[in-house]
Parts: C-alpha cells; structure tokens; sequence
C-alpha cells in the first residue's frame, strides 16, 4: 500500500486543475454530485485490470455526466441499503450501554453519583467508545468489499456475494484499518488546507478526498489479487466514454 500515492497521484495529470474545479462543483450538487463523482472513479480505477497511469487519468467532463452518474449509482445503493439495515443496529447497541452508564451514574434518589460510585460510569463510557469502534470498523468491513465488487459488475444484486465479502476482510482487515486511519487523517488535514482559500477551497479538498477513497479501495483490490483473491469481472458498462463524431 502506498499511502501517500492516494493523493499525490491525482496531480499527474496534465489536465488536475480544471477536473478538481469541475469536481467541486459535483460536490455543490446535493446527492447527484458526488454520485457523478463516485462514477468518475469508478471507470477509472476499476473499467481495466491493469494498473492505472495516472499521467493519462481521465479529465472530468460535463459532457459525461449522465454516464458517470449511472455508474456511480451503484455502490451508492449498496452503501445506502447497508446502512439503512446496520445503522439501526448499531444506534441499539450503543444505546444499550449508554443507558447503563446513566443508570449506574445515579443514586437510588436520582442524584448524580460521586467518588467510587461514579466508576461504573468510566467503564460503561469505556464500553461505549470501544463498541462504537467495533462496530464502525465491521460496518466497513462489510461495506468496502460489496461497494467494490458492486463498482466493477456495476450490478446491485452482486455486491451481495457473502463469500466474497468473507473472503475480501479475511485477507485485508489489517491494510483495511490503516486506510481507514488514513482517510480520516488526510480529509482531516484536507478540509483545514481548504479552509484557507476562502473556505471555498473547502469543495475542491471534498473532491479531492472522493479520489483518495477510491484510490485507496484500488489499492485494496490489487492487493487482495495479489494475495490470492477472486478476480472480479469488469462489466462492460465500465469501458470508456467514446464520444460520437457528427455525420458528414
């Protein structure tokens, strides 16, 4: 994994500058925006199995935008329908704890609870961070490999594949945290860089961060190849834009 690669790679490009302000303004349209961008990527990255030449690396074009959105639609669903299934969950397990915590940290007359008495409440609030994390980190176990495979069949229904998922987390858990840790670090620092351009600047780093994740979810996939995965067939919706000459 090269981590740094996810966001130097983007300026290689002769043509970064006008696809990073086309990509700020996908970031202002509510929704559809980012979808298009997800789609952008989405070709990029995965419509070949060989390695991307970043130097060569697609332009963003209006012109392209419809077809960008229906490919990028697809992940979109599967993270959408995932959620709305484990967010619910994961909203009860942390509010079991919590309520715990709330009960311990009172007395029986309803006064808040002091000296040794207030240390269930420590170890219920302990209990609720490393929960939370727990099961941040297996949503996006489940998640990152249905986005991926549902980005390169560019079909729904086969982001469902359990075994894949299985077998993707079982080979990259570890390199799956550290990009995670990654990704949140770099928008971190992102989002204050573009801050200082007005806060304008704030939608080319939005844009910006689209393309670390989906750089990052490339490298994912080429080392879960490498060490022995499943390749995934790339749907022929992923091949590129050809644009229709006019008839003479």
């Amino acid at each position: 994994m090269n981590y740094s690669s996810a966001i130097t790679d983007f300026f290689k490009s002769p043509k970064w500058l006008p696809s990073l302000l086309l990509g700020a303004v996908c970031i202002l349209i509510p929704i559809v925006g980012p979808l298009v961008l997800m789609g952008w990527h989405t070709a990029a990255m995965f419509g070949k199995r060989e390695p991307v030449d970043f130097r060569v690396y697609p332009p963003f074009d209006f012109n392209d935008f419809g077809t960008h959105l229906g490919r990028g639609v697809w992940p979109f669903l599967v993270n959408l329908v995932v959620g709305i299934v484990l967010v619910p969950l994961i909203w009860i397990a942390v509010m079991v704890p919590v309520g715990a915590a709330i009960a311990l940290g009172s007395t029986h007359d309803g006064t808040p609870a002091d000296g040794l008495e207030g240390l269930p409440v420590i170890l219920s609030i302990t209990v609720v961070f490393v929960v939370v994390v727990a099961l941040g980190l297996a949503m996006s176990f489940i998640l990152k490999p249905m986005m991926i495979r549902a980005a390169i069949t560019q079909d729904f229904g086969q982001a469902f594949n359990v075994q894949f998922v299985k077998d993707f987390t079982g080979r990259t858990w570890g390199d799956q945290i550290v990009c995670l840790l990654f990704q949140v670090f770099a928008s971190c620092v992102l989002m204050i860089a573009g801050m200082f351009v007005f806060c304008l600047g704030t939608y080319a780093s939005a844009a910006l961060i689209v393309f670390v994740q989906w750089h990052l979810d490339r490298q994912l996939y080429d080392l879960y190849i490498a060490r022995g995965g499943e390749t995934v067939p790339v749907s022929p919706k992923l091949a590129p834009i050809v644009l229709s000459l006019p008839r003479a």
